[in-house]
Order: structure tokens, then C-alpha cells, then sequence
């Protein structure tokens, strides 16, 4: 169909309005993490179509190219209830990159959303494309690795393929096989099949995959569902919490320290120790050895003899291992770099508890959200700091 240049740039400025709608109702959502991200790739798009029209040479092809209807699709999976992240980067291995349209459910759900022609996906899934172009399977069998890599509370995000204009049904029966989750209308084969069940696929491939969580920023929080963990690694700021005067029964006091005032007032609030022993008990509780020889040196520093002695009272709830107990640490965890809140000795201390499938408990929140933006998720049961004070309490005004 032959469309007149008056028509063509109607339809552009068409496009260019619903990209710049598109970015207007982000901004509901623009604190969830990766939506600035999705607004730059929506402006991009914007900003080719501008400058097509002012070139006044459209061609109705340039037009079909437009990644819009791919990116609101996008847009509207976004702005469901649940969702934590959108276009986040994780490795498969050390050349190799995986973006992930939408991360929700706190983390238990990974989504593509594919909005290409269902007649189209099938032809490239045949092998009827350009040399080196990737079919639909092939970014399956790249999303089901990739869920395995990052696991947290040591399961696999389940896997979903969204089909915004549907999938032909040999197709979806494809993935399905691979551990694919469809969602989108299943149309009518275009192709003639003799077998749409997948049993074309390699029969060495292992297509059992687990389907539950990978927990993620929403999960930094008391609300955590630790019940199928048997099995607590212990930070030395967990330690702190436990063992420190102010978390057992000494938090009215001012002290000289602002930092440890406002502690204080929390503990007063919102009480950790309850919340520390709730989550211990019928728990078995480690440390590796970085976490103990570090919180012990903290304590015959800067801990009263109180401390001192709840010291003595939890190492012997504790079984201390090597730091590394447990084998070599898996490819992300490897490669994280140490720099900024990602610290040497936590990533000794995560990486032994992610080792051994315990979840870790600790305060460090600083260092769950760097090495999430290095795109590695630890299983980890956050809580508030809390220091030690009781060597404080003579210099601070105790209050009635």
C-alpha cells in the first residue's frame, strides 16, 4: 500500500506522540529500577522519527522499522502490579549478557515480551533468516540458562514469553518444552508441522527446571519467607545486633554519638532482638571463620562486659567453618568486583553463606544493593544496624 508524504508524516508525528505518551506514564513508576532506562530507549526512538520528519523523505518501510510498539508493550507490562525492575542486565558468563524485559513478583517471575509478527517468529525459529540471526527458542534456552545462574533462596525464577500479538501453536509447544512459560493467544500453525511437541529439540538438553524464587531489593526487609531455610549465616553485623546492650533492654540513653542517639530511638521503635530470635529459632546457625575473627575482635574492643559474655553465649549456638567451606564460588559471585560497598570481607561472608544455601542475615543493605546492580542476588534476610554501646552508657544521659 502506497501512502501519500502528507499521510506518512501524519503517521509519524502519529508514532512520535505515543512514544512521548509512553514516557508520561513511566513516570508513575519511574522509581522502579531500570524504568529510566526503558524511558532513554523510548526517547531514542522518539528522536529517529523527529529526525525523519524533518528530513521529509519517509519512506513507509522506516516506519514499519519503529521499535515503539515493541517498547510500549513493554510500557504496559511495566506498570502491572509487582513489578520490581525492567531492563536488567545479568551475565551468562564473562562475554556474554542477558537483558531481562520484567522482573516481578519479587523476583519470582523473569518476562520477555515479544510483540514481532507470530508468522515471522516461526519462519526464524525454522532457520528461514540472515546467518546469525537468533530465533525465539534460541533466546529461550539464554533466559532458562540465565534464571539458573541467579537463583535465590536457591531456586530458579520461572520463566515467562509474552506474546503481544500471539504465537502460532508448534511454536509455543517449543517452548514450552524448554521450561518456557507462554502467555498470548496461541494461533493456528502457518507452517505444516509433522510433530509440534518439541521432541524435535536435543534430546541431551535437560528441560526440568525449577520455577520459584529470585529475590531481589523487594525482599530487603523483615517480610522475608525464610520457611524453607534450615540454615542462617550469621554477618558480623547480625552478631552486633544480637549481642549489643542496646538491643537487649538499654536503649534509653542520649548518647554523644548522633548515630548511636538515632540507633536508639529505632531500637526503642522497632525492636531487633525479637525480631533476630524469631528468625533463629529451629534454625541451624553458622558463620564462616572472616565473620567471627572480625565481629570477636569488634567485641573484646569496643564491647562491655555484658556484650561480651552474650559473645560468649552465641558462639556456642554457632558452628564456625573456613571461609571456604563449601567449593569455589559460582561465575557471578566469582567475578564480583570489590569496589565501593562491595567490600572484600562481605563478599567473603555472602558468598560462604550462598556456598552452604544458607541465608544470610545481616544489616549490610549497602552491600546487597551494589552487588544487585553487578547483577548478583544473594538470599538475605535484612534487618537494621545496631552497634555496640554499652562501653558508651557512662558518657551518655540515661532517659527516665
Amino acid at each position: 500500500m502506497s501512502y501519500t508524504p502528507e499521510e506518512l508524516i501524519c503517521m509519524v508525528t502519529e508514532k512520535i506522540n505515543y512514544g512521548e505518551e509512553l514516557i508520561r506514564k513511566l513516570e508513575a513508576i519511574r522509581d522502579v529500577d531500570g524504568v529510566p532506562k526503558l524511558q532513554r530507549k523510548i526517547q531514542h526512538e522518539i528522536d529517529f522519527l523527529a529526525r525523519l520528519k524533518r528530513s521529509k523523505k519517509i519512506k513507509a518501510e522506516q516506519l514499519s522499522c519503529s521499535n515503539l510498539r515493541h517498547l510500549g508493550a513493554m510500557v504496559d507490562s511495566a506498570m502491572r502490579d509487582g513489578v520490581i525492575s525492567v531492563c536488567k542486565i545479568f551475565h551468562i558468563n564473562a562475554e556474554c549478557k542477558l537483558v531481562i524485559d520484567i522482573i516481578s513478583e519479587e523476583g519470582k517471575t523473569w518476562t520477555k515480551v515479544i510483540a514481532r509478527n507470530p508468522k515471522s517468529l516461526s519462519a526464524l525459529s525454522e532457520g528461514n533468516s540472515s546467518y546469525g540471526a537468533r530465533s525465539i527458542l534460541d533466546q529461550a534456552k539464554d533466559y532458562i540458562e540465565c534464571a539458573q545462574l541467579y537463583p535465590c533462596m536457591y531456586k530458579s525464577p520461572k520463566v515467562i514469553f509474552e506474546f503481544v500479538s500471539g504465537i502460532e501453536e508448534h511454536l509455543a509447544n517449543k517452548l514450552k518444552a524448554c521450561g518456557v512459560i507462554v502467555n498470548g493467544e496461541i494461533l493456528q500453525n502457518s507452517i505444516n508441522k509433522s510433530d509440534d511437541d518439541g521432541s524435535d529439540l536435543s534430546d541431551d538438553e535437560d528441560f526440568s527446571f525449577e520455577t520459584t524464587a529470585n529475590h531481589t531489593l523487594a525482599n530487603l526487609s523483615n517480610n522475608v519467607d525464610e520457611s524453607g531455610i534450615t540454615t542462617l549465616n550469621l554477618d558480623v553485623t547480625a552478631m552486633m545486633a544480637y549481642v549489643s546492650n542496646m538491643t537487649n533492654g538499654h536503649c534509653k540513653y542520649v548518647f554523644k554519638q548522633d548515630v548511636l542517639t538515632e540507633q536508639a530511638a529505632w531500637d526503642a521503635e522497632r525492636p531487633v532482638k525479637p525480631i533476630l530470635n524469631k528468625l533463629f529459632e529451629g534454625k541451624s546457625l553458622v558463620c564462616c571463620r572472616t565473620a567471627w575473627d572480625n565481629f570477636e575482635k569488634i567485641v573484646n574492643t569496643l564491647g562491655g562486659p555484658h556484650e561480651k559474655q552474650r559473645t560468649m553465649q552465641l558462639k556456642e549456638k554457632l558452628t564456625i567453618y573456613d571461609d571456604n567451606y563449601g567449593g569455589p564460588d559460582d561465575f557471578p559471585r566469582q567475578t564480583l568486583k570489590v569496589r565501593g560497598n562491595v567490600r572484600l570481607r562481605s563478599k567473603t561472608v555472602f558468598n560462604f553463606g550462598h556456598r552452604i544455601k544458607a541465608l544470610t542475615v545481616s544489616a549490610n543493605v549497602g552491600f546487597v544493593r551494589a552487588a544487585m546492580q553487578q547483577g548478583v542476588n544473594y538470599a538475605a534476610f535484612i534487618h537494621e544496624s545496631r552497634a555496640l554501646t554499652e562501653g558508651k552508657e557512662s558518657s551518655a544521659t540515661k532517659i527516665l
